[in-house]
């Protein structure tokens, strides 16, 4: 049986775990851009919002594109490039599922095309897309650190 004060240990020791690294500086991520860094081997983006910074995982809960080629709006939505999942940039949340159908202002395809493309949306419909985890930051000086 797990006692309270055992998990209470296991939080204190997973916090005491956890490292505050270096990942760049104030002035490589410019209001309302992003930046990739990668660090003990996770994909992170870090998001300027206001002259706010915000980390979470890089690689979309979908399809596993980079969310860093994406683009990021005023309000701090990351838009996953591949297929237009939303992200909150400050919390990691999905508000919106991506576009799994062609866009009606393309070209039309030859008709091989649109039945393997018809075929894909629908394998893909079937994949879940998570929420992005999230890491703490922190600014000190000119320097951004995050917490892994």
């Amino acid at each position: 049986m797990i006692l309270e004060k055992d998990v209470s240990n296991l939080n204190e020791k997973q916090q005491q775990d956890q490292q505050v690294l270096e990942v760049g500086k104030v002035d490589e991520v410019p209001v309302g851009k992003m930046k990739y860094v990668e660090v003990q081997g996770k994909e992170i983006i870090i998001s300027n919002i206001g002259s706010k910074f915000y980390a979470m995982d890089d690689r979309c809960g979908h399809m596993n594109a980079r969310l860093s080629m994406g683009n990021i709006s005023n309000d701090g939505i990351v838009v996953c490039p591949f297929h237009g999942a939303r992200f909150d940039a400050t919390t990691g949340k999905k508000v919106k599922e991506p576009v799994l159908t062609p866009s009606q202002q393309m070209e039309p395809l030859p008709k091989t095309w649109q039945n393997y493309l018809e075929q894909a949306g629908q394998l893909m419909s079937y994949i879940k897309t998570y929420d992005q985890q999230i890491y703490e930051i922190q600014v000190e000086d000119n320097k951004i650190k995050i917490k892994i």
